[in-house]
């Protein structure tokens, strides 16, 4: 099953804050998508289906500076602001970075959500409820 950049951005288009990411990777779950990678300093994200398919997004914003020591605590409670709905995607990606967190990678299928440092050291992983 084959997706477009065209169609992930428009059901991303009615997720206004953390809130609404469960519903969106309900979404992509449906057009094929069976993972996505996205990258704290830019906002790309690269979207993966079967036998090797991807969509890249691209650059999002300009160049964030990521902070060299990971900050889980304060991460964490950026991170339940956002799935509350108190910040947007650029603010929350701002959060990120001022904690340390590089990237995330979301296993839609496993229903699992990783945040990395640079390094590639886990600060966080948690489910999804898709």
């Amino acid at each position: 099953m084959m997706f477009t950049l065209q169609q992930i951005q428009d059901a991303h288009s009615n997720v206004e804050s953390g809130k609404g990411f469960p519903q969106f990777a309900k979404i992509i779950r449906e057009m094929g998508v069976k993972s996505l990678e996205t990258f704290v300093e830019d906002g790309s994200t690269n979207y993966l289906g079967s036998d090797g398919y991807k969509v890249s997004a691209p650059q999002q914003y300009a160049p964030l500076l990521i902070y060299g020591i990971p900050n889980p605590e304060k991460f964490l409670s950026d991170l339940r602001n956002h799935q509350q709905g108190a910040t947007d995607f650029f603010q929350f990606c701002k959060d990120c970075a001022d904690s340390g967190i590089y990237k995330w990678i979301v296993d839609i299928d496993a229903k699992i959500c990783t945040y990395y440092t640079e390094n590639g050291t886990i600060v966080f992983e948690e489910r999804i409820p898709i």
